[in-house]
């Protein structure tokens, strides 16, 4: 019977940090990501805020355009995805609003909602 080697702690954690770092740079590369700064978490808001408010702000960024910030998602589009009901939505959503995560309002009457992501860091 053949003896296998045992690896290392370090060693595993050598292949785990190459395995991570290469997933990060390929997926860097394709686009389509959504960066959380340290302020999040310095500024408190990863702790005041819900973890129901959290998944929609990080599906309201992911869903984003990265430069402006901006998606328009209807309450019936979150509301499917979440598997929840519109008025659970709203109030996710006046959760972020009180943070100073986001803001929400129509461009024109009858028109569809933008969603605006907010800079949620105390700089000048």
């Amino acid at each position: 019977m053949r003896k296998i080697p045992k690896t290392s702690n370090k060693a595993k954690a050598e292949l785990h940090k190459n395995q991570y770092k290469q997933w990060r740079e390929k997926r860097l590369k394709q686009g389509g990501y959504f960066i959380i700064f340290n302020d999040f978490k310095n500024n408190n808001i990863l702790k005041e805020l819900s973890g129901n408010a959290l998944k929609l702000y990080i599906y309201l960024g992911l869903y984003s355009k990265n430069n402006t910030g901006e998606s328009w998602h209807s309450l019936q589009t979150m509301a499917e995805y979440f598997e929840k009901t519109e008025r659970t939505i709203t109030n996710w959503l006046r959760e972020l609003e009180s943070l100073g995560l986001i803001t929400r309002f129509q461009l024109e009457v009858d028109g569809v909602a933008y969603t605006f992501l907010k800079p949620y860091t105390s700089d000048k």
